[in-house]
């Protein structure tokens, strides 16, 4: 029995991890990740979604203003290109940034790892940051899709959703979200189980992260803020 058991496990780790598994069973899918760390499947994937998600933010209330705003300034803008355009333009970007930031970010978690003395590849840290992405990426669509269906700011799943906090304030509490939370708190854990990083220093690591994120989120709040007040 016990034979079987231990047989069974080790097919279970050396299957292919699952993208949508990852959402009701993300240490599964880490452990399978640690032999056959997948990038291709689940990249697509969430190309596919922040094109999604750009396309829908041509339709929000911001999106909007800022069309209005361009008429209301003399510019001859045909809404109809403009959109088109926009979404076309930004999906494009939207994609490159992507996997920009991607590449990026998984060398500070493949280098957070090798310090912490865990034992990892790029190419497992780039999954790992994947299959992270695509929970939060999730969190961007549903966001987005609200705010171009329902006209209000891409943030109700924020803590600035319920609250309405303006400039620096607000770009902070944009940040206490509950699907990055999510991703940070399934970082920690993938550092653990992918890596082998203590759980000290991967809770040690999130926590700056996201302390990083909402400085950066903060003084983004606060430049556009003065932006506005500038009439820019």
């Amino acid at each position: 029995m016990s034979t079987e058991v231990n047989v069974s496990s080790e097919v279970q780790e050396k299957g292919k991890p699952s993208i949508f598994g990852f959402i009701t069973s993300p240490v599964v899918q880490f452990e399978k990740m640690k032999s056959n760390p997948v990038i291709w499947g689940p990249l697509l994937l969430i190309l596919i979604l922040t094109a999604a998600t750009t396309i829908l933010a041509v339709y929000t209330p911001q999106a909007q203003e800022a069309l209005q705003q361009q008429k209301e300034a003399g510019i001859e803008v045909n809404s109809t290109f403009s959109m088109i355009g926009g979404a076309i333009g930004g999906a494009i970007g939207g994609v490159i940034a992507v996997v920009a930031t991607l590449a990026f970010t998984s060398l500070i978690l493949f280098l957070i790892a090798k310090l912490g003395t865990g034992k990892t590849t790029y190419r497992q840290m780039f999954s790992l940051n994947l299959f992270v992405t695509f929970i939060t990426t999730i969190g961007q669509l549903i966001n987005t899709g609200v705010a171009a269906l329902a006209h209000t700011s891409a943030n109700v799943t924020s803590l600035n959703g319920m609250v309405g906090a303006k400039g620096a304030m607000g770009g902070v509490f944009n940040s206490i979200e509950i699907f990055s939370i999510w991703g940070l708190i399934l970082t920690a854990v993938g550092l653990q189980k992918v890596a082998n990083v203590s759980k000290a220093a991967s809770i040690i690591t999130v926590i700056i992260l996201f302390i990083l994120g909402a400085a950066i989120s903060g003084v983004g709040g606060a430049a556009s803020e003065a932006l506005k007040g500038a009439g820019l």
